[in-house]
């Protein structure tokens, strides 16, 4: 367990010792402020929230000695120390709000998406919805799978210093990495193959490209299959968590491309103004004023608002 890893399980016990009941591991990060334990902790990331989070799930799932006990895991997850003894009948409003409709659609899974990738550290990447209903129109089926549903950018060079970055555009270029993102609403074994090869045919121009949804995890058929097309076309696949975006799953990751393809790059140009708008954002992108271009990306969503969006669009993960 690294010292960071540490921090953050020994203010967690320090926090449940002192509110004497089950907590979700995503709030307690405001709580460490609250009780100004936070200076205890090394997180200098974009969302130290879900850092905290993390480093508290991954203990919770890897360490055996784990010092932490699940209460619950619906609607939200709580947990407690072990040998706590505490009223577990938690009054949690949540509840009484769960619901089994699953009306949403698969653009409302985007904003869990943009929050999953921009807290990440293996993206810390900005994302933008791309519509294709505004797109040029072609003969009929030969665009059908062109277009991404969520394109990425991680500036690689976010925190370097103007001189370095200076440097580099005199003798290289910047480096960034592209990402695309095909999004389903319920990945299956029935429906994984189809799914897959769309975002195999439209991630072409990127680094990087994944198929995202609600996945049954413990079905090990569809596991192993996600395995054997990774390795033989490498697109990765993450498996959302409606219910902590945070906590969403890398189950494969992509193999990194060196090289972009441009020409497929120009025509999702030529043939798309949200894309077109998207390269425009990372050309003219300045790391020291991120504020200026919040409003060219899609909107991140902080856990009040996430949380209560979830509640809105009754996204749950019943598959």
């Amino acid at each position: 367990m690294n010292n960071t890893m540490k921090s953050a399980v020994k203010v967690a016990k320090k926090i449940l010792e002192h509110k004497k009941k089950p907590l979700n591991p995503n709030k307690m990060y405001f709580i460490a402020e609250e009780l100004h334990f936070t200076n205890e902790l090394n997180f200098r990331g974009k969302t130290p929230e879900a850092s905290f989070s993390a480093a508290i799930y991954t203990d919770i799932k890897n360490n055996p000695n784990t010092i932490f006990e699940i209460v619950c895991k619906k609607p939200k997850m709580m947990i407690k120390l072990k040998n706590q003894i505490l009223d577990t009948n938690i009054n949690n409003n949540d509840n009484s709000e769960q619901d089994n409709n699953t009306s949403f659609n698969e653009r409302d899974l985007h904003p869990l998406l943009s929050y999953f990738i921009y807290s990440n550290e293996n993206f810390n990447a900005y994302s933008k919805t791309i519509h294709h209903e505004s797109s040029k129109k072609s003969t009929k089926g030969i665009d059908r799978w062109l277009y991404p549903d969520i394109v990425g950018v991680s500036f690689e060079y976010g925190d370097y210093e103007e001189e370095t970055i200076k440097f580099i555009k005199k003798f290289s270029y910047l480096p960034i990495k592209l990402y695309a993102f095909e999004m389903k609403k319920y990945i299956t074994t029935n429906n994984f193959r189809e799914y897959y090869f769309q975002a195999v045919s439209n991630s072409s121009f990127a680094n990087e490209g994944y198929l995202v949804g609600l996945i049954d995890t413990s079905d090990t058929e569809l596991m192993e299959l996600i395995k054997r097309l990774n390795n033989s076309f490498g697109i990765g696949v993450i498996s959302l968590n409606p219910d902590e975006p945070a906590q969403s799953e890398i189950l494969a990751r992509a193999k990194f491309k060196e090289n972009l393809d441009y020409s497929v790059i120009n025509e999702l140009n030529d043939k798309n103004l949200g894309f077109k708008e998207f390269l425009s954002c990372i050309k003219d992108y300045k790391p020291k004023n991120p504020q200026r271009y919040q409003n060219d990306f899609d909107k991140i969503l902080n856990s009040d608002e996430l949380e209560s969006y979830l509640k809105e669009k009754k996204i749950s993960q019943n598959i």
